[in-house]
């Protein structure tokens, strides 16, 4: 099972209208107005027994390095679902750290933490392009790459009613009955 990436059929909105890609067009990374989710995925979310934590719309343009991250400072275990908006040609990328690269920790605009790597410290270990939405580990090292078109990534986090971070293992089992197929590696 791959367990890096898994795309999803989620059966409700994320958006009560529509995502507004001109709004979410000015900064690289910035969070996503809470207002504008639907209530309907929000309820949706509380029948699987979670809660949206918080979402980010991170903005990316073709043709452009972005920088190779793990999110937070000390999980590698941080699954997110990724919902995607236009960037056609654009593949997610993640990596394997090489023994004794230990990254540069760093904090976003937005204040969340991060482990930034060069490319000289790590190895591709897969790369996809992503279908939205997409349940995907955000604690292993990953990046974009766009060829195509302008690309918006609404990426959410989510935790039990106790404020407890969700694990990958457990957001499969959660999601078991929306999953999709799994895909073939293309590296």
């Amino acid at each position: 099972m791959n367990t890096l990436c898994r795309p999803l059929n989620i059966p409700v909105p994320l958006f009560k209208e529509y995502f507004n890609k001109k709004k979410y067009s000015t900064e690289r990374h910035q969070f996503l107005d809470r207002n504008e989710i639907s209530p309907e995925y929000l309820n949706w979310i509380e029948s699987l027994g979670l809660v949206l934590d918080h979402a980010e719309v991170f903005f990316s343009i073709p043709h452009t390095y972005y920088t190779i991250h793990q999110d937070q400072h000390t999980r590698t275990d941080f699954p997110k679902i990724n919902f995607i908006y236009g960037g056609l040609n654009s593949f997610m990328n993640w990596y394997k750290v090489k023994p004794g690269s230990p990254g540069t920790m760093s904090q976003t605009k937005i204040d969340t933490p991060y482990v930034g790597y060069t490319l000289r410290e790590v190895d591709l270990l897969y790369s996809t392009e992503l279908k939205s939405p997409s349940l995907v580990q955000a604690g292993v090292p990953h990046n974009v790459t766009i060829l195509g078109s302008p690309r918006w990534c609404v990426s959410t986090v989510y935790t039990y009613q106790d404020k407890k971070l969700v694990s990958w293992d457990d957001m499969i089992k959660i999601l078991d009955p929306y999953l999709l197929k799994e895909k073939q590696d293309l590296v």
